[in-house]
């Protein structure tokens, strides 16, 4: 039976962090039970983008210490990385703190500059990854992520961080390629595949509510969760925090190809397996994936889909415009302004907005179908 194990943690305090690091790892054997001496280990963090800590937009930095330290005990070389949404891995690394725990531990903090290509002829929906250079150098991989709802997504835990291996402005192809929640889902799932961590950890001592994954409020929960199994991880995560976690895109897909179990099947174990709490859902958690025919969604589009609205309180930065996949934003007027015949609801404008000015608006016909469904 796949296990996932889920121990209490309070506060971000070192000792309680550790403690319950060390009961995570325990229950699944002993970090000795995923890694060697001299093994080089990446540590992937959620690092969307640098902001302060308390805003619990990033994996927390104690955590990231707290798991270094456990590789480097039994031998293993850490090191630590990802490709934030918004500017550079040693900016965001610095303003969330990560930066600064990799110099006190010796821990390498590296920029997914480079890029190699991973091959997995096994995906159903793609086959071949540009990821950074640094998963190649590495020889084992840990997801290090935070819980988080996701506007796109419903939720975002250790498979959805997997993202963060692609590089840079790549990430809007795949936006572009997958419009559907589905097929963007069937991607995570491959990746994941390709990537084949050896472990899954989520922070969510204390997570994120609402209209993640950055502009929501931070909830806690108080506890952190490990297991082997990335979806089934996810699963009970999203269990935790009151959503219909098979229903969610990434699980899914996965339960439909037979990656994870459902949650009655998972052997949930550790101090907080009896926690549950009520997350406020993302604007957008509702999918016409599964109960309409794509060439409709497409055709109605406006109309059967949550729209990106500006608000007023757009500061006129110009990020959203800077990293739209389609261009379809363009600033006019010290204002964004949004082209919805190209607009594909990919969310990317309200998820890195820093201003929260970017509302999601249901559709007409979209509210007429979920009020009579």
């Amino acid at each position: 039976m796949t296990k996932v194990v889920v121990t209490k943690a309070d506060a971000y305090d070192e000792q309680v962090v550790e403690s319950a690091m060390l009961e995570l790892l325990n229950e699944l054997g002993g970090i000795s039970e995923f890694i060697k001496p001299n093994d080089k280990v990446l540590i992937k963090p959620n690092m969307l983008e640098g902001v302060d800590q308390e805003l619990m937009v990033t994996t927390h930095p104690s955590l990231v210490r707290a798991l270094i330290r456990q590789v480097q005990k039994v031998g293993g070389i850490p090191f630590v990385g990802d490709s934030p949404g918004v500017s550079s891995t040693l900016k965001a690394a610095e303003k969330c703190g990560i930066l600064q725990v990799c110099q006190q531990e010796g821990a390498e903090l590296l920029s997914f500059n480079e890029k190699v290509d991973v091959f997995y002829p096994e995906g159903t929906t793609v086959k071949k990854f540009s990821l950074a250079k640094a998963y190649s150098q590495a020889d084992k991989v840990i997801s290090l992520a935070k819980m988080k709802t996701h506007s796109f997504m419903g939720v975002t835990g250790g498979v959805k961080n997997l993202f963060g291996l692609i590089v840079g402005t790549d990430k809007a192809q795949f936006h572009l390629r997958m419009k559907k929640r589905s097929h963007f889902a069937g991607m995570l799932v491959d990746l994941a595949q390709a990537v084949k961590p050896i472990l899954y950890i989520v922070d969510g001592i204390v997570g994120m509510e609402g209209n993640g994954p950055r502009n929501g409020t931070p909830k806690k929960a108080g506890v952190l969760l490990g297991g082997r199994n990335g979806f089934a991880v996810d699963l009970v995560m999203s269990e935790i925090m009151g959503c219909r976690g098979e229903v969610m895109p990434v699980a899914a897909q996965a339960l439909l190809l037979g990656l994870s179990p459902r949650i009655k099947e998972i052997e949930i174990v550790g101090s907080g397996k009896d926690i549950r709490c009520e997350f406020a859902n993302p604007r957008n958690l509702e999918t016409l994936d599964n109960w309409l025919p794509a060439p409709i969604i497409d055709f109605f589009q406006n109309q059967l889909t949550a729209k990106p609205r500006i608000k007023d309180q757009c500061i006129a930065c110009g990020r959203c415009a800077a990293h739209c996949p389609p261009e379809a934003i363009q600033m006019v007027s010290n204002k964004a302004v949004i082209d919805y015949k190209k607009c594909i609801r990919c969310y990317c404008c309200q998820e890195l907005c820093p201003a929260d000015a970017v509302e999601l608006k249901n559709g007409l016909l979209l509210r007429l179908l979920k009020k009579n469904r």
